[in-house]
This record gives structure tokens, C-alpha cells and sequence, in this order.
């Protein structure tokens, strides 16, 4: 396992000196340094462990890619430890942290507060991939925050929604579900009603009766399931199968990032129903790109990326194909021109703004899925 893990960190290194006050970054050769919960150990790898060599084999897919490109890159692998005993304190004191051009990681949020101070002390950026903690990045300047809360993504989707289909008739199920998506209807509702857009609420108990009355045979008919479990929006489905209404009445179903996760015995219905939810992320399997990378990685590490969402080596990819991309592109100007950076990722969309002065910066962008009743899946990236 050790060897795989480094066998690709065997690249020409050149001396960076840090900075005290400003980013200098020579772009002739870029130094990264990776920072993983490796567990290197340990031989009986853990699912955190796994998951951070499929993030860092995706990393190292891109450095191949960028290589074969020209461009010069080292790249430094740094054991964060277990759960139960972590290194961070030694890995800081690592000399190779302060000749970094970016420092990426680390996994475990427990770890991330010794590295903000580094990476401000030496003014270097700090990509933490994984944790979604509010307000991560506030009053530090060189964090740069890739996964975000689901509901920091509400205000911008209902913008969205209002802006698309204001016009269109929508419904709100209650589904009776325990782990109801309070929050995120009830911010929906909010916004519709200060933009004066009608809406209805239907109890899923009362379809039979009522649903029929409430559609509209000359619009769109949203439907809005207050729960985003598989087995409830499976009950909902079947429901409208019963009742045929798809050969009088338009209908869509929208949701949240959960419903990437239904099984495939759903899937036929997230089609067949226009199946459309938001996600700050989304693996596309359909995406013959995405597909070549997943028989690339298989090939190059001869095992597949672990079974999750999201997928941890595509993950690594596209975030060091985002910022090795923008730090030979921009260089000293890094930080100036980050905004306007732009990739075209497998997985995870990225656009990073600064909130506010003194801050770092957070990943705001968004996906849209659109299930096509075609068999289609198209990608909306806002």
C-alpha cells in the first residue's frame, strides 16, 4: 500500500521561500502538499482511510495530466494519522509545508485549526476539501472551503426557482415523514410568498380525493415531497403511476441532494416524472468522461474508487485540477484572480468567493439535475 501511495511523488523539486506579506508563487514548478488521514500504520485500512487514497490517487491522475502538459509539479504526501491518534502536530512541523505553493487538506475537520494558523503565518493557500463547518473560512484569509452546508445553497435554488417557473402550478406534499425537510420548505415557501408566487399544499393521505382538483391540465404541475427518503418518494411515484395522470397533466418532481442517492429501482421514475433537484455535487455516470476516468483510476491502482458519495478520487481531481490550473495560470496573482477561475470538473463545481473582508473563501457553486423522460441526465452549473 505504501508503495502504491507514493510511487508518483518521485518529481523534481526547486526551493520555495514564504513570504511574510505577500503569495509568491513560481510557477515553473509548483510544490504541493497533500494532507490525508492515510493511517499508514495501520495495515487493516479503515473507510476514512480508503477514502483518502482514492482522493489522493485522483490527485495524482491530475499531476499526470499536467505533466504530460509540461507542467512541473511536486507533490509531497503527509500521513494526518487515525481518528484516535492523529499526527497534525508533526506534520506541521514538516519542512516541506513551508515550500508549498498550496497545502490540500486536511480530512479530518478535528485537524483543520493548526493549518489555518500555518498557512496564514506563511501566507500560503489552505484547500480544505471535505469539512462543510459554517463559517469555516471567516477571519482566515488562505482557507479555501470546497464542501458546504446543503442549506447555504436554499437562497440561491429558490431564486432560481422563482426565476424559471413562477408562472407554473405548484404543490407542496406533506409526505408525513419523520425526518421531514423542514428547513428547506419552509424556506421555499417563505421566498415564494415574498414573490407573490401561488402555491398549494396537499397532504399525500389525500390524493385520491383531491389531487385531481388541485392540477392543472394547461401548466406545469410541481410537485414538492416534504421528505427526501427513497421509500417515500418511491410510495409518491407509485402513487401517480396509479392514478395515470401523465396522460393528461404535465408533471415534475423537485427535490434535495439526497435523491442522488436513491437506488436504481427508483431511477426509472426520476425519469419518467422529470426528476429535478440541486446538489453542490453529482457523479454522472452517463458523463463519458466521467466514465473514462473511472477506467482510468481502476487501471492505473487496480481497484475501483470506494463506494460513496461523493466519489473521493474524482473529488481529488477536480479540486488539483481547479488550483494547479489556476496557480499556472494566474501565479502571484492567485488570490486577485480566483473568482474568475473556472474548470470543467467530473463531480464537484467550484466557484470561490470571498464573503467579506478578512475572510477566506467558500465554494458557492451549485448544480441543478434534470431528469429527462428521454433517459437523459443534464448538468446546470450555477
Amino acid at each position: 500500500m505504501k508503495r502504491i501511495l507514493f510511487s508518483y511523488l518521485l518529481f523534481i523539486a526547486t526551493l520555495f521561500v514564504a513570504n511574510a506579506q505577500e503569495y509568491v508563487c513560481n510557477t515553473e514548478k509548483i510544490n504541493v502538499a497533500v494532507i490525508m488521514p492515510f493511517d499508514l500504520d495501520h495495515n487493516v485500512k479503515s473507510t476514512e482511510s480508503k477514502k483518502a487514497l482514492d482522493f489522493y490517487e485522483g490527485i495524482l491522475m491530475t499531476v499526470d495530466s499536467l505533466k504530460k502538459a509540461g507542467v512541473n509539479i511536486y507533490v509531497q504526501a503527509l500521513d494526518e494519522g487515525s481518528a484516535t491518534a492523529s499526527k497534525i502536530q508533526s506534520v506541521v512541523q514538516h519542512p516541506f509545508l513551508k515550500e508549498a505553493d498550496v497545502i490540500i487538506g486536511p480530512g479530518r475537520g478535528a485537524d483543520i485549526a493548526p493549518l489555518t494558523t500555518f498557512a496564514q503565518s506563511y501566507h500560503i493557500p489552505l484547500v480544505v476539501p471535505f469539512a462543510n463547518t459554517l463559517n469555516l473560512a471567516n477571519g482566515k484569509p488562505y482557507v479555501f472551503q470546497c464542501n458546504t452546508q446543503h442549506f447555504t445553497h436554499y437562497e440561491k435554488v429558490f431564486k432560481r426557482f422563482v426565476k424559471h417557473h413562477s408562472t407554473e402550478n405548484v404543490l407542496f406534499v406533506d409526505m408525513k415523514d419523520r425526518n421531514q425537510k423542514e428547513a428547506f420548505t419552509a424556506g421555499f415557501t417563505k421566498h415564494l410568498q415574498e414573490n407573490a408566487v401561488p402555491y398549494k399544499y396537499i397532504d399525500f393521505s389525500d390524493f385520491d380525493d383531491k389531487l385531481t382538483e388541485m392540477l392543472d391540465s394547461t401548466r406545469n404541475n410541481i410537485l414538492v415531497p416534504s421528505s427526501a427518503s427513497a421509500h417515500f418518494f418511491d410510495m409518491l411515484c407509485m402513487k401517480l403511476d396509479d392514478m395515470k395522470l401523465l396522460d393528461k397533466y404535465q408533471l415534475q418532481l423537485i427535490g434535495t441532494p439526497e435523491w442522488q442517492t436513491f437506488p436504481k429501482k427508483s431511477q426509472s421514475a426520476m425519469y419518467k416524472y422529470k426528476a429535478t433537484f440541486f446538489t453542490s455535487f453529482y457523479n454522472n455516470n452517463l458523463s463519458s468522461r466521467t466514465r473514462n476516468f473511472m477506467e482510468r483510476f481502476t487501471n492505473n491502482f487496480h481497484h475501483e474508487q470506494y463506494g460513496s458519495y461523493p466519489r473521493y478520487g474524482e473529488m481529488g481531481h477536480d479540486i488539483s485540477a481547479f488550483f494547479l490550473t489556476a496557480i499556472q495560470r494566474y501565479g502571484n496573482k492567485f488570490f486577485t484572480r480566483i473568482q474568475q477561475h473556472d474548470y470543467n470538473s467530473l463531480q464537484l463545481p467550484m466557484h470561490f468567493v470571498r464573503t467579506a473582508e478578512g475572510n477566506g473563501f467558500t465554494n458557492q457553486a451549485t448544480y441543478i439535475i434534470y431528469y429527462r423522460n428521454t433517459g437523459d441526465v443534464i448538468l446546470s452549473t450555477f
